[in-house]
C-alpha cells in the first residue's frame, strides 16, 4: 500500500512513476534471469509483481472512489495460471452483479488508463456471470479463458458462485463435448499453421508443435473433464518420470520465451536463427569438435519440445480414456497370441507384468502392430514406457533381433519405427541411431533433425511399394525385385548415424555397422552390403549433381566403386529416399533425371563386364548414322562436316535427336548475330535453351548475366565451340519458382538482350548491377552463414580442370563467377549448378587459352584467391 501510495502521489505523475517502478523491477528480474534462474521461477515472480501492483491499485483507489458495489477482479489466461512471461498480455476481468455503478465504472477507467499509460499490455473486460456465459457459449476462446480464471481481488463469494455457474453451464453435457472437440481441432490446426512438426528451423516456442500451448491445451481438457485443478501426477495422468521430464521442458521453454521478450522488448515467440546463435552461449552451450554450440542448443530445444508434445498427447489420451472401448466383452477381442489381442483397432494386453516375465515381448508389440495394421492402445504404450529398461538388457537377444528384422522386412516400416522412436525403444535398441536423436544441422538445407530425416527416408522407401507406382515406376520395380529388403532398410536407418561422430559422417557411419550387425546376428554378406551403402550413400547424388556424367572416365570410376548391379540398384534406391527426405522442395524432376541417367550409364559399364573405355570411333559412327536418319533436311556431307567441327565428347554426351536439332539451330544462324531455340522439357520440369552465335571470349558470362537479370535459374550448361568459330551453348533453365520458362515476352526480351550484348550495344555488367544488386528484405533476414570453399581438381577428368565452388547463394552469383573466370583467361566447357538451402554449389569444367588443364600451382592459387575475393570481399579469408 505504501509503495502504491508513493506511485499515486509521485511528482512526475502516477503513470510515469509506475512505468519507472516496473522497469526497475523488470531489470532486476532480467539480471536474475541471465544468471540462469529457472524460467518458471521468473514467470512466477513476474506474476506476483503484477498481482501486488494490481491489488494495491484496486484496494487504494476503491477506497478513494467510494465503491460500495460488490465486485471481483479476475485474472485470466496465462496470468490466471500464474505463468506470466515478461511483456506478455495481462488479461483482466471485472466481475460484478446486476448493474454497474458509476463509481465502479470510474474506478476501472482510471486504473486501466493508468496501466496502459505505464506501458502495461492489459486486455480488459467488465461483465456479469450471465454475460460471461453468454459470450463463452459462442466463443471458445472466451470459454477457454474462463478455465484459467483466478481470484485476484474483491468479493471472493461472488467469484466462487461465478466458478460454479461456469462449470455447470459451460463444462457439462453437450457443452463439455463441444469444448473438447474444439480444443483438439484447434490443436490440430495450430500444428499445421506453425509448420506441422516439432523440428521447424525457426520454431515458435509458444504456438508451434511441442510449444507451451500444447501443455496448456492438455491442462484445459483435464480441467474441463475432471472438474479439478491441473495436477497430472496426482491425477494419475503421468508417471513420476514423465512429470520430471515435463517440468524440465516447460521450464526451459519458459526461460527461452522470457529471453526473447527481454531481448526484443516485446512479445515475440519465434526462435529465429539470430536468436538461436545469441541464446546458445547464454545457456552454456559451447562449440565442440562434433557440434556447434547453436546445434547443441537446438538439439536440447527439440528434445524438450518433443517431451512437451508427447507427454501432452499422453495426458489427453489418458484423460479421454479410450479404455472404455476395450471392456465391452470377450466377443470383441481377436487374439494375436497368448499375451496380446486386438479390439477396436488397437493392440492390447491385460497382463501388466508381461515384460517382467517375457522381456522379448516388448519387440513383439511392434511386430504385431505392423503385421496386423493396428495402433498400440494407450495403456500398452504406457506399459512399454514403464519397461524401457528391458530393451537395454536385451540388445543382443536373438529373439529380439529376429522380431526387429521381421519389422524391417515387413510391409509399412515407417509407422512402426516412428512409434518405436516416439516411445524411446528404437534409440535404446539401436543406440547408434539414438545418438542422432534431435541432432541439428544449422543451415537452411537440412530442415529436419537427423533422426526425423532418417525416418522420413524410411517412409519414402515405403512409398515405392505402392504409393509411387505411377510416379516412379523404375524405382518401384527395383524395390520389388530385391531378394531381401532388410539390408536396404537397415542401411537407411544407419546412413546418417555417423553425424553423431563428426566428419566425414559416411565413413564414420560405416565403421558403426559391424557392431550393429553382430548384435542383430545378420550374415556377412548382408553386413558388407549395409556397410557399403552407408559408406557410399552420398556418391550417386554428388556425382550426378556436381560432375559431368557424360565423362566416360568419371562413369567408369563410379561404376568401379560399385562393382555389381544389385549394389547399384540398392544405392539408387537409398539415394532416392535420402534426397526426398531432406525437405519438401529438394527433390525435383531435374535431379531425378540426372540420377537416373547416371544409374543407366553405370549399369551399362557394369553389365558389359569391363572397366576399360569403349572404342569411341565405333560409338560415334553409330551416332552419326542415326543423325543422318534424323536430319532428313541435311545431306550426308553436311552431317559429316558437322561431325568434323565438334569434339568427340559432344557426340558422346548428346542423343542423335538432340544433335540433329542443334545442327538445324546452327544452320539457321546464317549471318544473324544470335539464334535462341527454346524447348519445354515438361517431363523433367525444365526449359532447354540452345544458343548459337559467333564465339567471343566471355560469351557464357554474358549469357548468365542476362539470364540472372531476367530472374532465370540455370541448372546446367554445355558450352561448345565449333572449329569454324560458331559457339553452341546448351542450357537447362527454369523460372524463379522452379517451373518451366514459358513467359513468351520474357523469352523474347532475353533473345533481344543477347543480340544487343553480342553486338556491343548492351553492357551486361551494368544490367546485372541494375537488376540483381537491389537490396531485398530477404537478404536482410538473419540466416546461418555459409562458408565459402573453393576446390580445384585435376584428377577426375583427363582433359579438364574442375573448379568446385560452394558459397552463399545470391542473385547474380553465377554471373560474378563466370565473369571472373573469363577475366582469368579460362574457358568454360561444362557448368553444373545446384543449391542446397542457402548454399550454392557451382562446378565448372575449364581449360586455359591453350586448351590445356591448369596444372601450375601459382595459377591455381591465383584462381582460388581471386574467386574468394569476388565471393566474400576478403583476400585472406581462406
Amino acid at each position: 500500500m505504501e509503495g502504491i501510495q508513493s506511485i499515486l502521489n509521485a511528482p512526475q505523475g502516477p503513470a510515469q512513476a509506475l512505468k519507472e517502478y516496473l522497469r526497475k523491477k523488470e531489470l532486476e528480474l532480467k539480471e536474475r534471469h541471465r544468471r540462469r534462474t529457472s524460467g518458471m521461477e521468473i514467470t512466477t515472480e513476474f506474476t506476483a509483481l503484477v498481482d501486488a501492483t494490481l491489488k494495491g491499485l484496486f484496494e487504494k483507489l476503491s477506497l478513494e472512489h467510494g465503491v460500495g458495489q460488490k465486485y471481483a477482479v479476475v485474472a485470466l489466461g496465462g496470468y490466471g495460471r500464474r505463468e506470466l512471461n515478461i511483456r506478455s498480455d495481462i488479461d483482466l476481468m471485472i466481475l460484478y452483479e446486476k448493474k454497474i455503478t458509476p463509481e465502479l465504472e470510474a474506478l476501472t477507467q482510471k486504473i486501466l488508463y493508468l496501466l496502459w499509460d505505464s506501458g502495461m499490455d492489459v486486455g480488459f473486460s467488465i461483465r456479469t456471470t450471465e454475460e460471461c456465459i453468454e459470450v463463452a457459449t459462442e466463443d471458445t476462446k472466451t470459454q477457454t479463458a474462463l478455465l484459467d480464471a483466478r481470484h485476484l481481488w474483491g468479493d471472493r463469494e461472488l467469484f466462487e458462485r461465478f466458478l460454479k455457474k461456469v462449470e455447470k453451464e459451460l463444462f457439462s453435457g453437450r457443452g463439455l463435448k463441444r469444448f473438447i472437440e474444439d480444443k483438439l481441432e484447434e490443436r490440430r490446426q495450430r500444428h499445421i499453421r506453425y509448420g506441422g512438426s516439432v523440428f521447424i528451423l525457426e520454431p515458435n516456442v509458444k504456438e508451434g508443435e511441442g510449444g507451451l500451448r500444447d501443455i496448456h491445451t492438455a491442462s484445459w481438457v483435464v480441467r474441463a473433464k475432471l472438474k479439478t485443478p491441473f495436477v497430472p501426477k496426482e491425477q494419475g495422468l503421468i508417471s513420476e518420470r514423465e512429470e520430471r521430464a515435463l517440468t524440465r521442458a516447460i521450464d526451459m521453454l519458459n526461460w527461452i520465451r522470457n529471453e526473447l521478450h527481454f531481448e526484443t522488448g516485446r512479445k515475440t515467440d519465434q526462435l529465429s536463427f539470430d536468436h538461436q546463435e545469441r541464446i546458445a552461449p547464454l545457456l552454456g552451450f559451447k562449440d565442440t569438435h562434433h557440434e556447434l554450440s547453436v546445434e547443441a542448443f537446438m538439439r536440447k530445444y527439440y528434445e524438450m519440445a518433443t517431451t512437451i508434445k508427447e507427454v501432452s498427447e499422453r495426458i489427453l489420451m489418458r484423460t479421454l480414456d479410450r479404455k472404455s472401448n476395450i471392456t465391452k466383452g470377450a466377443a470383441q477381442k481377436k487374439p494375436v497370441d497368448q499375451n496380446f489381442y486386438i479390439t477396436d483397432g488397437f493392440l492390447f494386453t491385460e497382463d501388466t507384468h508381461l515384460f517382467e516375465r517375457e522381456p522379448v515381448a516388448i519387440m513383439k508389440v511392434f511386430e504385431y502392430s505392423q503385421k496386423h495394421g493396428v495402433e498400440l492402445h494407450q495403456s500398452l504404450r504406457d506399459l512399454v514406457l514403464a519397461n524401457l529398461h528391458v530393451v537395454d538388457e536385451l540388445k543382443s537377444s536373438p529373439e529380439m533381433a529376429e522380431s526387429f528384422l521381421n519389422i524391417l522386412r515387413g510391409g509399412e516400416v515407417y509407422p512402426t519405427l516412428q512409434e518405436m522412436h516416439r516411445l524411446g525403444v528404437l534409440g535404446r535398441y539401436i543406440p547408434e541411431f539414438g545418438a542422432i536423436r534431435c541432432k541439428v544441422q544449422h543451415d537452411l538445407y537440412h530442415i529436419y533433425t537427423v533422426d526425423t530425416h532418417t525416418l522420413l527416408a524410411i517412409r519414402e522407401l515405403d512409398g515405392l511399394k505402392e504409393r509411387y507406382r505411377e510416379e516412379f515406376p523404375l524405382l518401384c520395380r527395383l524395390l520389388s525385385e530385391l531378394k531381401d529388403p532388410m539390408p536396404l532398410y537397415l542401411a537407411v536407418l544407419l546412413h546418417d548415424a555417423g553425424k553423431a561422430l563428426g566428419r566425414p559422417h559416411a565413413i564414420k557411419g560405416a565403421e558403426l555397422v559391424p557392431k550393429v550387425a553382430e548384435r542383430l546376428g545378420i550374415d556377412e554378406e548382408a553386413e558388407d552390403t549395409v556397410r557399403f551403402l552407408v559408406r557410399e550413400h552420398l556418391i550417386l547424388a554428388d556425382t550426378a549433381q556436381h560432375r559431368d556424367i557424360h565423362d566416360e572416365k568419371l562413369v567408369i570410376e563410379f561404376a568401379r566403386r560399385i562393382v555389381d548391379p544389385e549394389r547399384l540398384n540398392l544405392l539408387y534406391l537409398l539415394t532416392f529416399a535420402d534426397i526426398r527426405a531432406v525437405g519438401p522442395d529438394v527433390w525435383n524432376q531435374w535431379k531425378g533425371a540426372l540420377f537416373q541417367e547416371l544409374y543407366f550409364e553405370a549399369l551399362k559399364v557394369i553389365e558389359r563386364g569391363s572397366f576399360e573405355p569403349e572404342d569411341h570411333r565405333k560409338r560415334i559412327a553409330s551416332v552419326r548414322k542415326k543423325v543422318e536418319e534424323q536430319a532428313t533436311w541435311a545431306s550426308p556431307d553436311e552431317v559429316a562436316e558437322y561431325f568434323r567441327l565438334l569434339p568427340p565428347r559432344y557426340f558422346l554426351a548428346n542423343s542423335p535427336e538432340k544433335i540433329a536439332k542443334h545442327m538445324k539451330v546452327v544452320k539457321r544462324l546464317d549471318g544473324s548475330p544470335c539464334i535462341m531455340d527454346v524447348e519445354q522439357v515438361e517431363e523433367r520440369e525444365y526449359t532447354e535453351l540452345v544458343i548459337a552465335t559467333y564465339d567471343i571470349h566471355g560469351l557464357f558470362s554474358m549469357i548468365t548475366g542476362i539470364l540472372s537479370a531476367n530472374s532465370v535459374n540455370i541448372l546446367g550448361a554445355q558450352i561448345n565451340t565449333l572449329r569454324n568459330g560458331i559457339a553452341l551453348d546448351v542450357l537447362q533453365v527454369n523460372n524463379a519458382y522452379g517451373g518451366l520458362l514459358t513467359d513468351g515476352s520474357k523469352l523474347k526480351r532475353i533473345e533481344e538482350e543477347l543480340m544487343e550484348a553480342i553486338s556491343g550495344r548492351l553492357h551486361v555488367e551494368r544490367l546485372v548491377t541494375e537488376k540483381c544488386r537491389r537490396p531485398s528484405i530477404l537478404d536482410r533476414k538473419e540466416k546461418p552463414p555459409v562458408p565459402t570453399r573453393i576446390e580445384v581438381d585435376n584428377n577426375v577428368s583427363d582433359v579438364f580442370t574442375i573448379i568446385d565452388i560452394r558459397t552463399q547463394d545470391r542473385i547474380g552469383l553465377l554471373y560474378d563467377i563466370s565473369h571472373t573466370l573469363t577475366q582469368l583467361s579460362l574457358f568454360i566447357y561444362v557448368a553444373k549448378i545446384s543449391t542446397r538451402g542457402d548454399e550454392a554449389a557451382d562446378i565448372f569444367y575449364v581449360r586455359d587459352i591453350f586448351g590445356q588443364k591448369i596444372t601450375d600451382e601459382k595459377k591455381i592459387t591465383l584462381i582460388k584467391d581471386t574467386l574468394y575475393e569476388v565471393l566474400t570481399g576478403d583476400e585472406t579469408g581462406r
